[in-house]
């Protein structure tokens, strides 16, 4: 009888490979789910930080929305400055993140302008400082389409509120290529799955990240 030569590496890979199929047909063959498998596998495609200042920092986050609609998107600003908040303190090593509940609390009585004062009221180091130039749900009337141009800056308040690091994202759409007809979900879902595409995608500039993340976004739309 023949004796396999199937060495321990690839033993593994098989394994992996078959707990990625798993999962696969136990979801309903979703896309995303069979490309993180196959990412397991190869060891995936990982880009770095584009700003890794932020480790060992008291951090705080702020989202300002468009200041053409500041009240109309203030909510969802909040929501941003929370997810980011969160993916930070998930993925950056020695973080310590000011509570978004403390960042609501002092913006409910202070001006938007005013950040740098709310670095002090809350003892940051760091200030992350999140422009929404744009941002909106539809194409149309009928259709969703997220759509969202975003700045980023870090200010170090330890030295002199100096700007330290900043960055144009751009546009951000969600789905990429087409719309999706409002009536297959509430707003409030389409929003809420929206803003989770923007802040992933600002919180990844501050640690190492699949660079092919943002290839299976459009199923999430189409869920």
């Amino acid at each position: 009888m023949e004796r396999s030569h199937t060495g321990p590496l690839e033993l593994r890979i098989a394994a992996v490979a078959l707990v990625a199929a798993s999962i696969v047909v136990t979801t309903g063959g979703c896309g995303a789910m069979l490309a993180t498998g196959m990412y397991v596998v190869q060891g995936g495609n990982m880009a770095p930080a584009e700003f890794d200042g932020l480790k060992g920092q008291r951090v705080v986050v702020v989202c300002r929305p468009p200041s053409s609609n500041e009240y109309r998107h203030a909510g969802a600003s909040r929501a941003v400055s929370q997810r980011v908040s969160e993916l930070l303190v998930d993925n950056v090593r020695n973080i310590d993140v000011v509570n978004p509940r403390e960042v609501d609390n002092w913006l409910d009585e202070c001006d938007w302008g005013d950040f740098k004062e709310l670095a002090r009221a809350v003892h940051a180091e760091k200030v992350v400082y999140v422009e929404l130039n744009d941002f909106d749900l539809f194409k149309g009337k009928t259709l969703y389409q997220g759509r969202a141009d975003v700045t980023v800056m870090v200010y170090d308040m330890k030295n002199h509120r100096r700007l330290e690091w900043d960055r144009h994202l751009g546009q951000i759409l969600f789905p990429t290529n087409s719309g999706i007809p409002a009536q297959d979900k509430p707003e409030q879902q389409f929003e809420r799955e929206f803003v989770g595409i923007v802040a992933t995608r600002i919180a990844e500039e501050f640690y190492k990240h699949d660079a092919n993340s943002a290839f299976a976004i459009d199923a999430l739309a189409n869920r």
